[in-house]
């Protein structure tokens, strides 16, 4: 008898593991075949409130920004957020720029000068090498995302996808990945 729930039980793990390994294969390739099979788009010239992804936050005078007030500024031991007025930008330890967002539609992303409001700016200034993405499906919202390869940099622009009319960009997010 003891023998008999031993195997039970011995054939339970090794269905837990097996379930467990599938679940991470099929999850894990998702996002590194969508990275991998969109071709990269140069990202370097991307900005956030005229901050790029290049930058140390030792260089740039904060000072000049207002605080948000809807958010609480945090500390992780992998990087602090900072929330302004229409935009977040985080941080590591060393001060390296590793997250820009725009935090509603009046935040400016911009690309060479060139300010991105709707999915059309977008598409003549960066292209059409981005991949689609559902982005938070009780908010109706989807993304277009663009991968730098060379210098790293992920680029999501979030939009509505229930109204096709409207393609303006809700929130634009810059991170190195």
């Amino acid at each position: 008898m003891n023998k008999l729930i031993s195997k039970k039980s011995m054939m339970l793990i090794i269905i837990l593991v097996i379930v467990t390994i599938v679940a991470l294969i099929a999850y894990l390739p998702k996002n590194l075949w969508t990275a991998m099979s969109v071709e990269s788009t140069d990202l370097s010239k991307l900005t956030i409130n005229d901050i790029s992804l290049k930058g140390n936050v030792a260089n740039i005078n904060l000072t000049a920004y207002k605080k948000n007030p809807d958010f609480n500024d945090k500390c992780t031991k992998d990087a602090d957020y900072r929330y302004y007025e229409n935009f977040l930008i985080a941080y590591n330890s060393k001060g390296d720029i590793i997250k820009l967002q725009t935090l509603s539609e009046n935040g400016i992303s911009s690309f060479a000068g060139y300010n991105l409001h709707n999915l059309n700016d977008m598409k003549n200034k960066l292209g059409n090498n981005f991949a689609d993405q559902s982005y938070d499906s009780a908010q109706s919202l989807n993304a277009k995302v663009y991968y730098d390869k060379k210098n790293r940099i992920k680029a999501s622009f979030i939009y509505p996808k229930n109204n096709e009319a409207d393609q303006r960009i809700v929130w634009a997010i810059l991170e190195k990945y």
